[in-house]
């Protein structure tokens, strides 16, 4: 039996983690691994490459990432293989194609406004969304899976899982926003609070008084919030160590900043799960916060991570400060 993975080379470690578990159990099987560079040299017409392969394979699985849909290489190869392979298979009802998503990109996003968008797709780290696969090369395609597959599957998942929070990039997943008590009178919101992006760090700029006025009241606080609409599971990171930590470089610009709280929000972005406070010096200042200390289960629903300054941790009504190397470790 022969299966073709399609993925991007950016996801190599993990397509070549499953293609290894997928041949150890059973000698019949054998995986053909594509990728932007893959196993098509160079010179090479890939199209006639990828249809050799596919009227080879049993099986073709995409692995469904935000890389794959940046890769047009990846984009031709799965409707190529969409185009041919129904025909192939489809007139005689046979099954032909597993789409797999991996994290962040979700089920219902993978496929969703696509010609594909009726088949079912699962999640390259869900254990029984993997049996699913395994069941049908066991009982359609007759190839026998052992009582090992069980053990092996459960270290495939652990890797995976490993490789994935190892990657996970706390900043890109995050819809950013600045906020503040606004039951002041502002003329523009980026008069108080703004912040701009770059290099993976966020740099946020305030000003308590933007408009020089006496006796002004001040916000009762101003906040950088990195918000997860489809949450983010902070709790994964405490089943391979307990002494996971969530860590960020704080870089204060101007002699102003003294104190930073940092809450942790979860479910309804409204219930805190856990506020730490922080002494902050001018210039770098690293900070480590164990998970430890708010192991729950909405530790794994959480929706938002807010750093937050009121007037009594700030010298100066106007300051600047960074956010940057953000690592769950």
């Amino acid at each position: 039996m022969r299966i073709f993975i399609s993925h991007s080379i950016k996801n190599e470690k993990i397509v070549l983690k499953f293609a290894e578990f997928l041949e150890s159990i059973n000698s019949e099987i054998e995986v053909f691994c594509s990728s932007e560079r893959g196993n098509i040299g160079t010179g090479k017409n890939f199209v006639k490459t990828i249809f050799d392969e596919l009227d080879a394979c049993d099986l073709f699985i995409p692995v469904l990432s935000r890389e794959y849909y940046e890769s047009k290489f990846c984009m031709i190869e799965l409707g190529v293989a969409y185009s041919y392979l129904i025909k192939k298979y489809e007139s005689n009802g046979e099954d032909y194609i597993f789409p797999y998503a991996l994290y962040p990109v979700t089920k219902s996003q993978a496929l969703a406004g696509t010609p594909m968008m009726n088949i079912q797709v699962g999640e390259i780290n869900n254990k029984e969304d993997i049996r699913s696969l395994l069941e049908y090369i066991d009982l359609e395609r007759k190839i026998h899976v052992g009582t090992g597959a069980n053990r092996k599957l459960h270290a495939l998942i652990t890797e995976i899982d490993q490789i994935l929070l190892k990657n996970q990039n706390i900043i890109e997943m995050a819809n950013i926003g600045t906020y503040f008590d606004d039951k002041i009178d502002f003329r523009c919101k980026e008069d108080i609070v703004k912040y701009s992006i770059k290099d993976n760090a966020i740099v946020v700029n305030y000003n308590m008084n933007p408009y020089e006025r006496e006796n002004v009241k001040y916000p009762n606080f101003i906040s950088m919030v990195l918000g997860f609409p489809d949450k983010i599971d902070l709790g994964r990171y405490l089943d391979f160590s307990d002494g996971a930590e969530f860590n960020f470089l704080l870089t204060s610009f101007t002699n102003s900043l003294t104190r930073i709280f940092v809450e942790f929000k979860h479910s309804d972005g409204i219930r805190p799960l856990g506020t730490m406070e922080f002494q902050i010096n001018y210039g770098e200042n690293k900070i480590h916060i164990p998970l430890k200390k708010m192991q729950s289960k909405a530790l794994g629903q959480i929706a938002e991570i807010c750093f937050v300054i009121h007037p009594a941790d700030v010298l100066e009504k106007e300051g600047m400060f960074q956010i940057s190397e953000i690592t769950i470790s």
